[in-house]
């Protein structure tokens, strides 16, 4: 899955992808602030869960609009200690939901483990723009509540593709797999296979050349049979 972390300069988007792929990450960045982005791969109950940190200075505008194409989630970071971050988390929200509109996002409140830090009702009443959207308090730094917040998000996102999943699930390895996903869902042969073009890249599936079979990796096929799973590890 493609998971894409925004947020404004300093909210402390780095180190939670740092801290999520386990340091499994670049960071392209000048001066100790992200330039370009950040990338790292983390491993899910077998899932493979791709990052994408975008650039957090207002002029990056271009660079966060390619890096979140097609993503399936949304962890949005903001300062729980600067109060005079918020009107900065604003504009970024605001542009995050025209690049992305529908997508499942979670609103992560960082830094909780700093003095100062507000509570989640405090940010809401500052953040009213944030009504609707979860919020978990966390720290990137201790790693607290991180883990919650990305199994959070990946049901989420899993529960809007849940009727393309369980049919990935029921019909892996069969030889007409491919006509049974276009009979069942009432899809069009160019959208199915562009089903299974986007989650190939995502390694939930393989699929075989001609596009009629695909597999499903054996470890992730409880989970799209049943995304609730991935909340109860």
């Amino acid at each position: 899955m493609k998971i894409v972390v925004t947020g404004p300069y300093e909210s402390g988007k780095s180190k939670m992808i740092h801290t999520i792929t386990d340091g499994a990450c670049i960071n392209i960045e000048r001066r100790g602030t992200t330039i370009a982005m950040d990338h790292g791969l983390a491993n899910v109950d077998g899932m493979s869960v791709f990052m994408f940190g975008t650039p957090g200075l207002l002029r990056f505008r271009t660079m966060r609009k390619i890096l979140s194409s097609g993503a399936d989630g949304i962890i949005f970071v903001v300062d729980s200690v600067d109060p005079e971050a918020d009107a900065r988390a604003r504009l970024f929200f605001r542009e995050i939901a025209f690049f992305l509109p529908g997508v499942p996002c979670i609103v992560a409140a960082n830094k909780q483990d700093a003095e100062g830090a507000r509570h989640v009702d405090e940010l809401r009443k500052r953040m009213s723009f944030l009504a609707g959207v979860p919020v978990i308090p966390c720290s990137a730094k201790t790693g607290e509540n991180v883990d919650r917040l990305l199994r959070t998000l990946l049901y989420l996102s899993m529960m809007q593709w849940s009727s393309v999943f369980a049919k990935f699930a029921e019909y892996s390895g069969q030889s007409d797999g491919l006509s049974k996903l276009m009979s069942d869902l009432s899809l069009g042969r160019e959208q199915a296979v562009g089903y299974l073009r986007r989650f190939e890249l995502r390694k939930l599936l393989e699929v075989t050349v001609g596009d009629e079979t695909f597999h499903v990796k054996d470890e992730i096929r409880p989970l799209l049979e049943n995304p609730v799973l991935i909340m109860r590890r």
